[in-house]
């Protein structure tokens, strides 16, 4: 298989987590079933939040040691597996069991092991455009998932849609492992040497960076941009959000192969662009305007995404890879826990959907500014501390 095959698979393998920040979609037929608040719907996903970070880390140790394409086939099979469980769960504890714990286990296999796998089969020269394209499967999954799923819950309720997006879950995970098996891993075992290497002000900021203004910020907008619109009477404008920011991100990671910008500028004008939307989509009363507002969030969180990734390699290389990156992604647990629980409470205590979306916000455009100022300064560079 080539690697343009294998970069399509990993493509269609990011696509799902796509799933699970979609919830948003399930939000309200959860909330009704189960007869809970928004606060509780919520900590499903707070859930899945957790573990996603607890994943991160213990699958990116298990890929130093087994490879990346099983890392994936473990990884998938959790979150297919999580999937098709919730589609049986009849308590709200089986469902935070289900989607939150065994979905979220094997979430960490997503982004770390498929960048790994680009960095194994491409030239210098076309990696950042190959990661680019890679991790726009993601964006896509926000193209296709929502409406497919909202058209289950529809049309055959929510037990099917928890079982059919499980079985595609498991299928693209079949496919990226086949393609991806015989990837060789270089990156080392050594706990001890990598995270001396992250007790640095510039892991410090990139932490921070990572779990508000990605996992804090944007996780609350997508889960609750459903909710809200369906709040004033605008359903059908929940999903098509979601799919225009799936548009707008798949635009937004196209720009990690473009050389003549620094990777922290790139990042920095993304977390800008998702900021000044986020408060547009809490505004936006007509469908123009939320279409609008939807593809400028979409191009911000796709612009920044990749970059990540290629900072890491940048500031570490591929030695320590899964490691490291694994370490960075557990800080997507805690902003992604704090964020949509803080939003539930909100609304369950009539505090409505302003507090959340204006942080969200707020928060976006700061992160954008401080790393800006910090890139522009070299203070974040390889040679920084």
């Amino acid at each position: 298989m080539g690697p343009g095959y294998r970069a399509f698979t990993l493509f269609l393998f990011n696509s799902c987590l796509a799933v699970f920040l979609s919830y948003g979609i399930f939000f309200g037929k959860v909330s009704s079933e189960f007869g809970l608040p928004a606060s509780a719907t919520s900590f499903v996903f707070g859930v899945f939040a957790v573990f996603f970070s607890v994943s991160s880390l213990l699958l990116g140790l298990f890929m130093n040691r087994s490879g990346p394409g099983k890392t994936i086939l473990v990884g998938g099979g959790l979150m297919g597996a999580g999937l098709v469980l919730s589609s049986v769960a009849n308590t709200y504890a089986l469902l935070v069991l289900t989607y939150g714990v065994i979905g979220g286990l094997g979430s960490g296999s997503m982004w770390m092991p498929t960048s790994y796998v680009v960095f194994d089969s491409f030239d210098s020269g076309s990696v950042n455009k190959v990661v680019g394209l890679v991790s726009a499967g993601t964006a896509t999954g926000l193209l296709f998932f929502p409406p497919f799923e909202s058209y289950l819950i529809a049309a055959l309720g929510l037990n099917t849609a928890f079982l059919s997006v499980g079985v595609v879950i498991l299928a693209f995970t079949a496919l990226a492992y086949l393609s991806s098996r015989k990837s060789r891993t270089t990156s080392k075992f050594d706990l001890k040497r990598a995270f001396a290497s992250l007790r640095t002000r510039r892991f410090g900021f990139l932490y921070t960076y990572y779990a508000a203004g990605n996992a804090f910020s944007r996780t609350l907008v997508l889960i609750f941009l459903v909710p809200l619109f369906a709040s004033r009477g605008l359903e059908p404008a929940g999903a098509i959000a979601l799919s225009l920011i799936g548009v707008g991100s798949m635009a937004g990671r196209l720009t990690s192969g473009v050389r003549r910008i620094s990777e922290e500028s790139m990042a920095a004008v993304g977390f800008i662009l998702q900021g000044g939307s986020a408060a547009a989509l809490y505004f936006a009363n007509d469908l123009v305007t939320i279409g609008v507002s939807a593809l400028v969030f979409g191009i911000g969180y796709g612009t920044y995404i990749p970059e990540f990734a290629l900072l890491v390699r940048k500031y570490y290389g591929v030695e320590y890879y899964g490691t490291i990156f694994g370490t960075l992604l557990t800080s997507f647990g805690i902003g992604a826990f704090v964020g949509p629980v803080f939003e539930g409470v909100s609304v369950s205590s009539s505090g409505g959907y302003l507090p959340g979306f204006a942080l969200a916000a707020v928060v976006s455009l700061l992160v954008g500014a401080h790393l800006l100022i910090l890139g522009s300064k070299g203070r974040l560079g390889p040679n920084s501390k």
